[in-house]
């Protein structure tokens, strides 16, 4: 892009918004934006020189502005983005615009329902160490990455996490397309599992006759839709013996055996990627080690995680408890959603069978309707779960689940909080 815009992000602390902020910053635009929340990612943005206001009014669109980004959270009655449609303003979503600024690069797409940020940040990570200086975004904050979810770099390669809710990832074409897995979600936009799977299909059908698309040959679910792909390269990965991880947990050796080879197909040598898998120390709030509390004689670990789907909390637990196999876990588990509470309500009462005991503050609300919110509730989801698990209690709020907790640092040698809403609060609150 030749020209410097001055541009304004919606939602500015989202997870990629706030990475595709640096990267426009750097390509020479000028940023600024709204969040309503003060999120470590907000005030980190504020500190680097952009002007973020703290509520959305229509006032803060001035004519001067050349483009208008929304991430995907923005309702449409939104007065800011009401106001850049009034004057004609370009309005581009994160994903139109990620698919943008990155449309000069080969890009390196990393699609799935679980383990796309862990995968994007493992692959990120080898092509570094391999001396490839890609471009980056993902959407967690990565070590690898300086603590921060971009990278801007000076080669023709761009790593970008894609995501499916509503669509998205079709405004970003991959040249090398990465599916970690393919799980129903987003029951919200896609009601049934064809219809979500069709949105994949249409996503490898993207990928150029001369790309690649990588997949773990033993995703059965993965294979069946890749059969409707002619004339492009699939690649099928089995498990990588030769990949050693400091990370725990079956799921973390799948996405390292994904980055391995993508790495090694990009010409990334051996050494290198494994030297980058070895190192590698996770991403933020994916098993994300938090501290420890001495309460006594006992010592208790803090860890938050994101994990909000039932396959994502048991293969969390189960990293958990092969770090932990005989001391005691407390689960403090806050699902994302009444809605998706519902829909998975039978596979989230299996899905804690790792852990000694389980705590639910709340469901939290995130574009839920008034029948979603009747159909759950936080005591139906406790009893459904209690005939699987003898230790769940209601903790009926974050700030009453925050005292609980504290009471029961003495008798527990790991504590994790798991979810996309606020229940890291909780895990803040311990350390």
């Amino acid at each position: 892009m030749k020209d410097h815009l001055k541009i304004f992000a919606i939602g500015a602390g989202g997870s990629g918004m706030s990475g595709l902020i640096r990267l426009l910053k750097s390509q020479g635009h000028t940023v600024l934006g709204s969040d309503q929340s003060r999120s470590e990612k907000v005030e980190a943005l504020r500190k680097e020189g952009v002007s973020i206001y703290s509520e959305h009014q229509a006032k803060n669109i001035t004519p001067d502005i050349h483009e208008v980004i929304y991430s995907q959270a923005i309702p449409e009655t939104n007065p800011e983005l009401q106001q850049a449609l009034k004057l004609g303003i370009q309005v581009l979503s994160y994903p139109e615009a990620l698919g943008k600024y990155t449309h000069d690069k080969r890009r390196v797409c990393i699609a799935g329902t679980h383990g796309k940020t862990t995968t994007t940040a493992m692959i990120a990570a080898c092509l570094i160490v391999g001396g490839k200086d890609p471009t980056v975004i993902v959407g967690a904050d990565v070590k690898e990455l300086g603590g921060k979810n971009e990278r801007l770099g000076h080669s023709d390669l761009a790593v970008l996490e894609t995501c499916e809710y509503k669509k998205s990832f079709l405004d970003i074409p991959p040249d090398v397309l990465v599916i970690t897995n393919i799980d129903f979600d987003h029951i919200d936009y896609y009601k049934n599992q064809k219809n979500y799977n069709n949105a994949f299909v249409q996503y490898m059908k993207m990928v150029p006759k001369d790309g690649v698309i990588f997949y773990m040959k033993d995703d059965l679910a993965t294979k069946k839709l890749l059969m409707k792909i002619k004339g492009t390269t699939i690649k099928p990965i089995g498990m990588e013996p030769l990949v050693k991880l400091t990370v725990p947990g079956e799921h973390n050796r799948r996405n390292a055996s994904l980055a391995y080879n993508v790495a090694r197909f990009l010409k990334v040598s051996d050494a290198a990627a494994k030297m980058a898998l070895n190192d590698f120390s996770g991403t933020k709030r994916r098993l994300e080690y938090k501290g420890t509390v001495k309460t006594g004689n006992r010592q208790t670990k803090i860890y938050d995680d994101y994990g909000h789907h039932p396959t994502e909390i048991r293969a969390t637990l189960s990293a958990l408890r092969e770090l932990y196999p005989t001391e005691k876990i407390l689960t403090i588990f806050q699902p994302h959603q009444f809605s998706r509470t519902t829909a998975f309500l039978e596979e989230f009462t299996h899905a804690f069978a790792q852990t000694d005991a389980v705590i639910i503050p709340n469901i939290y609300e995130a574009r839920d309707t008034a029948a979603d919110k009747d159909a759950m509730s936080l005591e139906k989801l406790v009893a459904e779960i209690s005939k699987h698990h003898s230790n769940i209690t209601a903790g009926n709020s974050i700030p009453k689940t925050i005292l609980e907790a504290k009471k029961l640092l003495g008798e527990y040698d790991v504590i994790i909080t798991m979810g996309a809403g606020d229940v890291y609060k909780v895990a803040d609150a311990l350390v």
